[in-house]
């Protein structure tokens, strides 16, 4: 084999060795979220692989609260998921079922968070507390009540944070928002999700203390609540 063929062989398997180390998982969540109507116990998530070698996930559960400043994760054995790791092959699909482990209808809406984690190495003996993580799910689950009071949600700007309370018996998520001022001028907080106001409960966001500036001036939130346009007045003590 002369010099520039013995060139060429060696290019071509150096091309595919680096093809090979270059080959990887890429996990994704096919939904945003899960509901449990009155009376369904049980749901499903659909975890894909859009990469070009299997990749490992690990599902886990947590109750999810509200403490008036951030969300809260706790583990949690309401709901039991079924496969809790899972290999998924590339190009392929998993599906995972969540379940009410109780048979008793809640007297109150209650929310979780499914924590979908991508795993390296073989799932069957890198799980728990220590485990690498390369990509993170946080998936909302709701365990929805019948006949729930409406979302009822009021904001006011306190400490550069948009402070807001949920009265009502519904979590509101809030989309798209952008705060109005007296004169017409209006400060976009975000073009996409902002986050959830969970049933009951409270929570802050935080502002750019920049452009805010004067936070009296700011009378109203134009907000996607729950996916619809609405305009809140922040004249409200939540």
């Amino acid at each position: 084999m002369n010099r520039r063929r013995s060139a060429l062989v060696l290019a071509a398997v150096l091309a595919l060795m680096g093809g090979a180390a270059h080959a990887k998982g890429q996990l994704q969540a096919r939904q945003t979220g899960v509901d449990l109507l009155p009376g369904v116990r049980g749901g499903r998530l659909v975890l894909g692989n859009a990469g070009d070698a299997e990749v490992a996930a690990q599902v886990r559960v947590y109750a999810w609260t509200q403490d008036g400043d951030g969300d809260r994760l706790v583990p949690s054995n309401d709901l039991a998921v079924s496969p809790p790791v899972a290999k998924i092959p590339a190009g392929g699909e998993q599906l995972v079922r969540i379940v009410r482990t109780s048979s008793t209808a809640p007297a109150r809406e209650m929310a979780y968070r499914v924590v979908v984690d991508e795993l390296p190495g073989d799932p069957g003996t890198e799980v728990g507390s220590a485990v690498q993580v390369r990509m993170r799910y946080l998936i909302p689950v709701f365990v929805r009540v019948a006949d729930p009071a409406p979302v009822a949600v009021q904001c006011r700007i306190e400490q550069n944070q948009l402070a807001c309370a949920n009265r009502g018996g519904v979590a509101a998520q809030f989309g798209a928002s952008k705060l109005v001022a007296a004169d017409g001028r209006t400060m976009e907080i975000t073009g996409g999700l902002l986050g959830y106001v969970l049933a009951g409960s409270a929570r802050r966001f935080e502002l750019d203390s920049k452009l805010l500036g004067n936070a009296t001036a700011w009378r109203k939130l134009e907000v996607r609540l729950n996916g619809q346009p609405a305009t809140l007045d922040l004249s409200a003590t939540p």
